[in-house]
């Protein structure tokens, strides 16, 4: 079975910590923040994760990334061998998009990836925002946004996850399937 590497990434206080360890249920709610240096990765696994009508478990590794520019010089590492990238912000800041430009330029477009491997999750801790940022909506029409809050919405979040991993496990295995074609066309073709 092979390993899924996510990255989590947005900016500092926007409740990726919280996020991540919901859902690797790594850790009771409420949370102390605490700010995160550098990156932590969460191992965990997901069973039931619906792909191509089959019922499949896959390991992960959720890389939680401090959303500090001071550890900027870590990203080409956790950039390596990413196959999903979810970009988090928060109610309580304003203007996100800026930097979640930043964050998606760098790791979705940098690593080649495509907005299929992207999610954006608006954390609202205090499900008090009536909806999320229509400024970031419209910056980034291709990639799915959705609203979470883990103390009231978590089976939600955990649901919308889920929709995540299996479009992203199913497009991993579309890509992988279309590279053996063609290599089997250019081994054919010699």
């Amino acid at each position: 079975m092979h390993t899924l590497k996510l990255v989590m990434i947005g900016p500092t206080e926007s409740g990726k910590t919280i996020i991540a360890n919901f859902l690797a249920d790594a850790t009771e709610i409420p949370y102390d923040y605490h700010p995160t240096q550098g990156v932590r990765i969460l191992e965990f696994e997901i069973n039931d994760i619906l792909v191509n009508n089959e019922r499949i478990s896959r390991d992960l590794e959720l890389w939680d990334c401090s959303g500090n520019h001071k550890f900027k010089n870590c990203w080409p590492a956790i950039r390596k061998n990413v196959h999903g990238i979810i970009l988090v912000y928060s109610a309580k800041m304003k203007d996100s998009s800026k930097k979640l430009k930043e964050y998606y330029d760098y790791f979705v477009s940098g690593a080649k990836l495509g907005p299929n491997n992207c999610v954006i999750l608006f954390f609202d801790a205090d499900n008090t925002a009536s909806s999320s940022s229509k400024m970031i909506s419209s910056s980034f029409p291709n990639v799915s946004h959705v609203k979470c809050n883990v103390s009231d919405g978590g089976d939600k979040l955990k649901a919308d996850f889920r929709l995540f991993l299996s479009a992203l496990i199913t497009l991993l295995h579309e890509n992988k399937e279309e590279k053996l074609i063609l290599s089997d066309n250019i081994l054919f073709a010699q």
